[in-house]
């Protein structure tokens, strides 16, 4: 939690660093950039006030080990099921469905089921109704009903990527300390060679 909030910290003090310098050559678009940026923290701190106790929540209540088999990898289809369908119903904002997703990776929770995790919940049920009035009630059924089977296909596929690309960095690894293990070998058999020439003569 506390990288979280040093890393809030730092935007919000790059994003005031920005106001100011527009401010002091444009006081007009300054102001503008302002009002701007307090309605959006209006319209956003009850959500992510709400989120974080919510992190909270999670931090004291929910056990690593009751994590990793609701949405780690061994848990199986469930995972999938589960990230796939609960998010749609959701709401906030990314602001604070990040920090929400760091928690439960921290917890144990695998990859492909954060993948299908925020697949699923750019669905956001609470703002069907909004959507279906600027957009059709055809357009929102078909994205609706095409969002969980997306959720699950890129969760799916991105746990077998990642996997992949993890196995094939352990590989890399492997192959990197056996060449140090050699090179010291070598040089452990040079130093002995030196000191038993040093000994004949």
């Amino acid at each position: 939690m506390k990288k979280i909030y040093k890393e809030a910290l730092t935007y919000i003090l790059i994003g005031f660093f920005i106001w100011l310098i527009i401010s002091i050559f444009s006081p007009s678009k300054g102001l503008e950039v302002g009002k701007v940026a307090y309605n959006a923290f209006v319209q956003s701190v009850k959500i992510i006030i709400a989120v974080f106790f919510f992190i909270g929540l999670l931090q004291v209540w929910l056990s690593s080990e009751t994590m990793a088999k609701i949405m780690g990898k061994e848990a199986g289809w469930v995972k999938y099921v589960i990230a796939s369908t609960i998010p749609i119903f959701i709401g906030g904002s990314l602001f604070s469905i990040f920090p929400l997703l760091s928690v439960l990776l921290e917890k144990g929770a695998s990859y492909g089921a954060v993948l299908a995790f925020i697949t699923a919940w750019s669905g956001k049920a609470p703002l069907i109704p909004l959507e279906i009035h600027f957009l059709g009630l055809h357009f929102t059924i078909l994205r609706t009903v095409l969002i969980i089977p997306m959720a699950l296909i890129v969760g799916i596929l991105g746990e077998l990527i990642l996997e992949a690309w993890e196995r094939r960095t352990i590989r890399v690894e492997r192959a990197i300390e056996e060449v140090f293990e050699d090179e010291i070998k070598v040089e452990e058999e040079v130093e002995r060679e030196i000191e038993e020439e040093e000994e004949r003569e």
